[in-house]
């Protein structure tokens, strides 16, 4: 045993005797006394001395043992603590989570513990509150890296949950980040850990533990993966990359692009601008992949059933004295026949990711390319008038027509910037551009005509489309401090240009042929030469443009905050004619959609949210048939009211909501022949999430969607109260993770999904549905020290889709109809080094 004598400084300018005891085994004791209450002066007081001076970080420090809080602090924030670790080993700590200073933090940890704390620099002792005695010595940890305000965005992404899978808040649009007690939405962000335990190859799957979500075609569908969220369709290019729209690979989008997921249930119109597709049921944002402050390798070898292959190399490094720059490094190739009969896919991804942070100033840089190809499409399937909802447990899944292709092509890049103007306001703007183009040639659907599965495959087409997004945003987030009452600015500017060329090619000597969905091979297009052509002529343009302004109120340690906001949308767009290049119809209106938005925390764990929020859709041009043909109609304004709860649980999350969206449509006057906006679909709903560590070693993530879609206002009111097409009004969805406590480094997963029936069809007095189902998926995981290098680690994964083989309906609306993919295997071997 070692004795020896040190002073500690303190905030006051005082010296304190400290003896410190260094015993063998390598644990430090010690304990000071203070003189009189000169150390209850500096406790006190010490804390505001040194916050002027400091900077807001992201913190995120699960609750646990008071020791391991204040080390996870020293280590995030570059700090000294001293303390006597004997004294407070038995105390607990509060989860900390969220955007703040060092010193707030530090209060936060120690509320309730009966400590407080004085700061010299980055030196901080902890005392005892009651009788100002300073407790000893040190703990040293943190590593230096350049801070971010609250109002930045690029290296400041919101903690998670404690489980790793969830993160405690996301992305809102020209609000910046914010934590989940703090949004007045339902929401939830999946982190790329929450990926990796399942093996999710797509965006979309990432969702299937979402009860508000719905996937609409099956995967190998001529590469479409578009969705529902609260019964509303929203396409790939209606998802975000970083908060922009348009820059999303067109046919579908690999998750290993995003470290984080994020889902905002109900229009967003006010936040994010009108998407391209106009999506009403929510936003699905993508944040992109960013180096990590430790250096990352990662090599993954992959298999899927049947027999498709696949590897992804996934690096990450950091360089500079505070970890200024960073280079993130993806990429990912898979190839080979799927678990559908007749079908093979072909997926790469390259992908880069670049940051810069300085004192005041944060640059990014995102550039990606992703190819897939499809053989042998799958078609879609419709019925007949007349004709039941045929057995999806006896319809084939595929055809042999095997000159049937989709092949894609994506590039993407953005550029960021932001600026600090001053302490309190950040001014930002980006850039951003995706050149895509899609060739292919394949039968897009069957129509079935009778109950013995006899039908006629559509003509086949060959098609060549392509686009170029330029899109475009400025904007500047703020906070001023008036008394008691907080305010937070934001302003927002932003423009997307849209050139898209399409064109078919005339097969004129291939026909509709015969086909029995139940049976046999179709020979007749055995080898078909289906035309396709060279290139896409320019068919139409769109440029979204819009200015928005938001104040958010806050008051009693943001107990209270009201949001009021507003954007002024405009919509142009043209038609051309492919052969000639003329202008055939053009399209130019404004739309104003205000909203409000509010949070209130009667206590510091409960938080109850309302919003009045709309979404915008481009209006229709009414068509020659009609008595007022050429009228414009102004976009469509879906208009949302939710009402919702969330409890914070510390180590898990749950909320209620009840939410109603409106979505106009258009009908005509059988006596007038006019078309007018007065058609209505109404969506009422019923949300419960939970979502984060509900036990040691245990995490969920899922709900139950309750939907009640009635169609209101109809043609000549004859279908009023009728429930609408596509959208079932039961779904539940959860997802476990489970670390198996008797085998170190091994887990399993579960995730089960019910959809309850839905129609297929709204005008018609004998509608037909297809039949609810349930699927479940299962999965295991080990990880192992990786021998080859110090600190890596093996991971070996088998994921199971679709256990039971379950067949069942999709239904992908306009009388369209998928069937559900097969069980599919999918093993995984991942070494970090």
């Amino acid at each position: 045993m070692s004795f020896e004598k040190t002073r500690i400084p303190t905030a006051c300018g005082k010296n304190y005797r400290a003896v410190v005891y260094t015993l063998m085994s390598g644990t430090v004791l010690s304990f000071s006394w203070a003189i009189g209450s000169a150390s209850q002066t500096c406790a006190q007081s010490a804390p505001l001395q040194g916050a002027a001076a400091q900077h807001a970080i992201i913190i995120n420090i699960p609750a646990g043992p008071l020791n391991e809080s204040l080390l996870a602090l020293s280590r995030k924030a570059s700090l000294q603590i001293f303390y006597d670790m004997q004294k407070v080993k038995n105390l607990k700590a509060e989860a900390v989570s969220g955007t703040m200073t060092p010193d707030e933090a530090m209060s936060r940890i120690l509320a309730g513990s009966g400590y407080t704390f004085s700061r010299t620099g980055n030196h901080i002792s902890i005392l005892k509150q009651s009788s100002g005695i300073m407790l000893g010595p040190v703990r040293v940890g943190g590593i230096s890296r350049v801070a971010v305000p609250s109002t930045a965005m690029i290296g400041n992404l919101p903690p998670v949950l404690p489980g790793g899978e969830i993160a405690r808040g996301g992305q809102l649009g020209m609000l910046g980040n914010r934590d989940v007690m703090d949004t007045p939405f339902n929401s939830t962000s999946y982190t790329a850990e929450f990926i990796e335990k399942r093996q999710i190859r797509s965006v979309r799957d990432a969702l299937k533990d979402d009860p508000s979500v719905r996937a609409i075609f099956s995967t190998g569908t001529a590469g479409v993966e578009r969705i529902q969220i609260r019964g509303f369709t929203l396409d790939d290019v209606d998802m975000s990359y970083g908060g922009l729209y348009g820059l999303m690979p067109f046919s579908g989008i690999t998750s290993e692009l995003a470290e984080r997921i994020e889902v905002l249930r109900g229009p967003a119109a006010l936040l994010n601008g009108m998407s391209p597709g106009g999506a009403v049921g929510g936003v699905v944002n993508i944040v992109p992949k960013r180096a990590h402050d430790k250096p990352m390798t990662r090599i993954e070898a992959d298999y899927t059933s049947n027999a498709q292959f696949g590897g992804h190399a996934d690096l990450g490094r950091r360089f500079g004295k505070k970890k200024q720059l960073g280079v993130r490094l993806n990429g990912m190739i898979r190839s080979g026949p799927t678990s559908v009969p007749y079908n093979s896919q072909k997926t790469a991804l390259v992908a880069t990711g670049v940051d810069l942070r300085l004192h005041r100033v944060r640059l990014s840089a995102d550039f990606g390319y992703q190819h897939r190809e499809i053989d042998g499409v799958l078609p879609y399937y419709s019925l007949g008038k007349g004709v039941s909802v045929p057995d999806a447990g006896k319809v084939k899944r595929n055809f042999h027509l095997p000159w049937s292709y989709f092949s894609g092509n994506d590039y993407f890049g953005v550029f960021r910037g932001e600026v600090d103007i001053f302490r309190n306001i950040t001014a930002y703007g980006s850039v951003g551009v995706h050149d895509y183009e899609y060739r292919g040639a394949y039968s897009q659907q069957i129509v079935v005509n009778d109950a013995h599965g006899n039908g006629k495959g559509a003509v086949p087409v060959g098609i060549v489309q392509s686009g170029r997004y330029l899109t475009a945003d400025l904007g500047a987030r703020g906070q001023v401090k008036s008394g008691p009452v907080t305010q937070d600015l934001a302003f927002s500017a932003n423009r997307l240009d849209l050139t898209m060329g399409r064109i078919f090619g005339s097969n004129s000597d291939i026909s509709a042929y015969d086909v029995n969905i139940y049976g046999g091979k179709n020979k007749f297009l055995l080898n078909r030469d289906v035309s396709v052509p060279k290139s896409s002529p320019k068919s139409g343009t769109s440029t979204l443009s819009s200015l928005a302004f938001v104040d958010t109120l806050s008051a009693l340690s943001k107990r209270i905050q009201v949001t009021a906001g507003l954007r002024v949308q405009r919509v142009q767009s043209a038609s051309f004619n492919t052969t000639t290049g003329v202008a055939t119809s053009r399209y130019d209106r404004t739309a104003i959609s205000p909203s409000v938005l509010a949070v209130f925390k009667p206590m510091k764990n409960l938080s109850i949210y309302g919003n009045w929020i709309q979404g915008l859709q481009q209006g229709s041009v009414v068509g020659t048939n009609y008595a007022n043909a050429g009228e414009i109609f102004a976009p469509y304004r879906s208009t949302q009211y939710e009402v919702g709860a969330k409890y914070d649980l510390k180590r898990f999350i749950v909320s209620a909501d009840v939410f109603q969206i409106t979505q106009p449509s258009t009908v005509y006057d059988l006596k007038t022949n006019i078309m007018s906006v007065n058609g209505k679909q109404r969506n009422r709903g019923l949300e419960l999430n939970i979502a984060g560590e509900i036990l040691h070693g245990l995490r969920a993530t899922g709900g139950v969607m309750l939907l009640n879609p009635i169609l209101t206002k109809t043609q000549g009111g004859t279908y009023d109260g009728m429930r609408a097409s596509n959208t079932a009004t039961v779904n539940f969805n959860m997802g476990f993770d489970y670390d198996i406590p008797f085998v170190k480094g091994a887990a399993v997963t579960s995730d089960i999904m019910y959809t309850s029936s839905e129609y297929i069809e709204n005008a018609t007095s004998n509608r037909r549905r297809i039949p609810g189902w349930v699927r479940l998926d299962l999965g295991a995981r080990y990880a192992m020290k990786n021998p080859a290098v110090r600190d890596g680690k093996l991971t070996f994964a088998l994921n199971v889709d679709n256990v039971t083989n379950a067949r069942y309906w999709n239904a992908s609306g306009a009388n369209y109809l998928s069937l559900s993919i097969p069980r599919t295997f999918r093993f995984a071997v991942t070494a970090d080094f």
